[in-house]
């Protein structure tokens, strides 16, 4: 079962994204797993992936931040 801090985390996460005005990272994938929030997906830039990582960043908290997040 998932808890609720869970899905506030993952759930605040994907919000942030979603409303982004960079269109690439608005389809980033995430996933958390233990201590740590995955971020996937692919964009066009680095730029957009360093983005994606500064744009949730705060709304992890404590948690471990990976960025998988490939660049094409």
């Amino acid at each position: 079962m998932i808890d609720s801090v869970t899905r506030d985390v993952t759930g605040r996460v994907r919000t942030l994204l979603s409303e982004s005005p960079i269109s690439d990272i608005r389809h980033v994938r995430v996933e958390r797993k233990g201590d740590r929030i995955l971020l996937h997906g692919r964009v066009k830039t680095y730029y957009a992936k360093q983005m994606a990582q500064e744009t949730v960043r705060q709304a992890v908290g404590d948690l471990h931040l990976v960025n998988s997040v490939n660049v094409d």
